[in-house]
């Protein structure tokens, strides 16, 4: 069985910083690319900035979790980027669920608004 599907290469993740659109949250900050075809997919960048290779991997974990749980990745068609601030490996659950809510409640309007007007 494959993996979830994932950005990998630094190129995907290079089209979605320069063509897409940027969402920022309090503990996250989101970058996201409307495309047709396939599932929504998900990138996750984490900087030394956040912490030691434990925390960084906690900060990973929890927003591939938070990812699995929504059900706003259905309704957006495209790849995601997740950028973690500082706090987000330290921050209680239900905040970074509210915040990564939110973040993505708006990506989803923006691509919608963005499709809207150009037409598609």
């Amino acid at each position: 069985m494959r993996p979830d599907p994932r950005l990998r290469k630094r190129s995907e993740f290079q089209l979605v910083y320069n063509r897409g659109m940027r969402v920022p949250g309090r503990f996250v900050v989101l970058f996201g690319l409307a495309h047709t075809g396939g599932a929504c997919r998900l990138g996750i960048t984490v900087s030394r900035k956040v912490g030691t290779a434990v925390v960084r991997n906690r900060a990973r974990r929890r927003i591939r979790e938070l990812f699995r749980r929504q059900p706003a990745t259905s309704l957006f068609a495209g790849d995601v980027v997740v950028n973690a601030r500082r706090a987000c490996a330290g921050v209680r659950w239900s905040e970074l669920e509210q915040d990564f809510t939110q973040c993505l409640a708006r990506l989803v309007t923006k691509a919608a608004r963005d499709a809207s007007q150009s037409g598609c």
